[in-house]
């Protein structure tokens, strides 16, 4: 696999001095192209501005992997948003993926498969257990709580 130095030469050279400096200080600018665009500033003798923060690279000790399930799908993302929030409710982390998608062009949405609802692995089965309830009923208002 190329790592590109070669165009990346040859695009940071065609740069102006000022253009060159406000690449680099995007902060956006990968391990490869900080080495080619540093070349570049040498070439032209400008010490390169110092590096904006990435809050990315701070480390932040050791991270827990989480995986995520999907424990629902519908064609319809109105009844996934409600179980999001049913499941929020219940102290569940969940999050819908796709929801744009289906919501812009619903022809799109058999293709993607719908929206997904989705929680921490560790949730999934207290998420699935909550959504058989909400679908047998068992959050339902009676007649005689609706309106008062």
């Amino acid at each position: 696999m190329s790592d590109h130095r070669d165009e990346l030469s040859e695009t940071f050279s065609r740069m102006s001095d000022e253009e060159l400096v406000e690449r680099w200080a995007t902060g956006m600018l990968t391990e490869t192209a900080l080495e080619v665009a540093r070349a570049e500033f040498a070439k032209r003798q400008i010490a390169p501005p110092g590096l904006p923060s990435r809050a990315v690279e701070e480390d932040l000790g050791p991270q827990p992997d989480v995986a995520f399930t999907t424990v629902a799908r519908s064609l319809e993302p109105l009844q996934i948003e409600m179980l999001r929030a049913r499941l929020r409710a219940e102290g569940i982390d969940a999050f819908t993926v796709d929801s744009g998608i289906n919501q812009a062009n619903a022809l799109i949405a058999i293709a993607v498969g719908g929206v997904r609802l989705m929680v921490p692995r560790e949730s999934a089965d207290e998420a699935r257990r909550i959504i058989q309830l909400i679908r047998a009923g068992s959050f339902a208002l009676r007649d005689d709580e609706a309106g008062e």
